[in-house]
């Protein structure tokens, strides 16, 4: 029996070397691959998450200084974003791809022996970048082989599978922390892009048109991309909107540390339990996204995600600025707040892509690039005005679903015109 199983993983593995659109097996595979490509820097920042404080001491530093790590973290990634998605147009999704996981495990193991905390600043970064290069081409290899509703649907699902990370990746921070110290962490996030950069190489095939690869890019050209996207001024609006919406998520993981350990006292081993039911949240409602897409339009679902999540930041304002601050209160907002995104991102991301085929790979990056310089300052400002207690965080938090809200109701107001 066990023979007969490894024959059949084999013959999978043999059919799938040289995957093209026609073989069977081409949508799990591709899901899989682009999800765990994704996936990269939710693992890059949710592994060590229960390890800030233990750095902090380790360093001799304040956990804030800790927490900038994250926020850089973003600013990488907005770079390897800016950069990554027009490469991707002229040089192919694939080089691109697997250049940035090349520099992502380089990275981490240089991490990992690092004895300063400035070295692991700047490390961070190139991390970050490499993630960036990551992270841009995914949504692009969809585009490039799929259109309207398919693109909402696929990377709907490859964001509920990426939202696995954030569910296993605090718990496997935690063993590896108790285990060997928080420099396994980086060895274990080594090891497994590098396994990821094999897999991909041998079993994804170039998504762009070999007609389309150039193979030179200027930075007229890199501009001029760019500037076609924001000539569209309601794939402009949504942007913001979108980029808005996931800030809020950007600023829990940068203080999530801080809510649960330090302010509510949770145990360092219960609080892999807290943050992943967020991630539950997540994936519940983007199972449902998937459904509701037989039925209803990308716009319609993401109206209702941002209506879902002002709600949830009115909660949080609420509860910090009138009450004391309540977990069980604290954590139905956060929960609420970070689920509805899997009605928000995988929409609106698919919106923007359809109004912009012919630089798919811009705009994709354009939507990187926004959330992540908007999380980074936003972030930023966490760590600036970090003052012990959950006021900041919280009510920066609402800001963010009350700007999203608002400029999806100007996009709206356009479109009925």
């Amino acid at each position: 029996m066990e023979y007969l199983t490894m024959k059949y993983i084999f013959l999978i593995i043999l059919q799938t070397m040289s995957i093209s659109r026609t073989n069977r097996y081409f949508i799990l595979i591709l899901t899989i691959m682009l999800a765990g490509m994704v996936a990269l820097s939710p693992f890059a920042i949710d592994t060590y998450l229960v390890a800030m404080p233990s750095m902090a001491k380790y360093f001799g530093v304040e956990i804030n200084l800790i927490e900038l790590t994250i926020t850089l973290y973003f600013l990488g990634l907005a770079f390897g974003n800016f950069f990554g998605g027009p490469l991707s147009d002229s040089f192919g999704r694939k080089t691109i791809a697997l250049t940035g996981i090349a520099l992502y495990a380089g990275s981490a193991i240089l991490i990992a022996f690092s004895s300063k905390i400035e070295h692991i600043i700047i490390l961070r970064v190139f991390q970050a970048f490499g993630g960036g290069f990551a992270t841009v081409t995914s949504n692009v290899f969809v585009r490039d082989w799929f259109e309207g509703k398919q693109v909402a649907r696929f990377i709907t699902i490859i964001g509920m599978i990426m939202m696995l990370a954030p569910l296993v990746a605090p718990v496997v921070g935690a063993f590896l922390l108790h285990w060997s110290g928080w420099q396994s962490i980086f060895i274990f996030l080594s090891i497994f892009a590098a396994i990821w950069f094999i897999a991909f190489y041998f079993l994804i095939p170039e998504s762009r048109d070999s007609s389309l690869i150039t193979r030179h890019i200027t930075i007229n050209q890199i501009l001029a991309k760019y500037k076609e996207f924001f000539a569209h001024k309601q794939s402009v609006i949504l942007l913001f909107s979108i980029s808005f919406s996931m800030a809020g998520l950007y600023i829990f993981l940068s203080d999530a540390s801080f809510i649960y350990i330090e302010y509510f006292k949770i145990d360092s081993e219960v609080f892999p339990l807290f943050f992943c039911a967020n991630v539950v949240a997540n994936v519940i409602l983007s199972l449902a996204n998937t459904y509701l897409l037989r039925i209803y339009r990308p716009e319609q679902i993401l109206k209702t995600g941002l209506y879902m999540q002002l709600c949830a930041g009115i909660m949080l304002l609420a509860n910090v600025w009138f009450f004391t601050p309540n977990l069980w209160v604290i954590f139905t907002g956060i929960a609420l707040y970070i689920g509805s995104l899997g009605f928000i991102f995988g929409n609106g991301t698919a919106v923007i892509l359809n109004y912009n085929p012919r630089v798919s790979g811009s705009a994709n990056a354009t939507i990187g690039v926004t959330r992540f310089v908007l999380s980074s300052i936003i972030g930023s400002l966490i760590a600036i005005f970090h003052s012990g207690n959950l006021i900041p965080s919280c009510t920066i938090i609402f800001l963010c679903t009350l700007l999203a809200n608002g400029l999806y109701f100007c996009v709206s107001k356009k479109a009925a015109r």
